[in-house]
């Protein structure tokens, strides 16, 4: 008899830690939600120094890259160009780090699809996912491939938590012939988040990105 009853208590209590893993899960599923569906309270009132492209490139479906790229578009009206690889990279994490890794070693990087001249910009974002301390190879074609000269160039990244590194100071490297202005960085998606198929906002959101635009375009600024 005491058996049982011990049965049905510890039946009780396992019900109710199920309860409150469930609810809580709810509660963080609906607040990293609500934190990306939730649009900017700040409102951007710097100057914008001539037509805007906002190049980048964003792995897998999370789209850390992708939406802060977005964010920028919104703010600044510039346009989206997207970098792609002619053989797209897995989206599973593990996959791309062993093909990464062997590109790495051998120096040899997968080509990308053209882009649209930039001739008619004046400023040029760049964003990337943060590969080994740096930009993703694909940028890094896409620096090789397009000069820069003369314009005003924008850096910004998305990383899993081990900071930008140095990806700003290889863009100056690889544009030294463009003004480099300060670049931003976003920690993006943890596993998680991951699972839930939602980005970058559950570490950083569209008012972050807002505040760093002002900070370096502010009102008046000249090229």
């Amino acid at each position: 008899m005491k058996d049982r009853k011990k049965m049905i208590v510890s039946i009780a209590l396992l019900s109710l830690i199920a309860l409150f893993a469930v609810a809580a899960g709810i509660a963080i599923s609906w607040r990293v939600r609500a934190m990306r569906d939730t649009d900017a309270t700040k409102k951007f009132t710097g100057r914008i120094p001539g037509r805007v492209a906002i190049v980048y490139y964003s792995q897998s479906k999370v789209r850390n890259t992708g939406i802060v790229a977005e964010w920028i578009r919104k703010h600044t009206g510039g346009d989206l160009i997207a970098i792609e690889c002619e053989e797209p990279y897995p989206d599973a994490y593990f996959a791309t780090l062993k093909a990464t890794y062997a590109e790495r070693e051998s120096g040899k990087y997968r080509p990308i699809k053209p882009v649209p001249p930039l001739d008619k910009y004046d400023v040029v974002f760049i964003g990337s996912p943060i590969w080994y301390g740096s930009y993703a190879f694909p940028v890094a074609e896409f620096l090789k491939g397009n000069d820069l000269a003369g314009k005003i160039v924008i850096p910004f990244s998305t990383h899993g938590g081990g900071g930008p590194g140095n990806y700003e100071r290889d863009v100056k490297a690889a544009c030294p012939e463009a003004a480099v202005l300060p670049g931003w960085s976003a920690r993006g998606a943890n596993q998680i988040e991951r699972r839930m198929n939602i980005g970058v906002t559950g570490h950083h959101t569209e008012d972050d990105v807002v505040i760093w635009l002002n900070r370096i375009l502010p009102r008046g600024s000249e090229k």
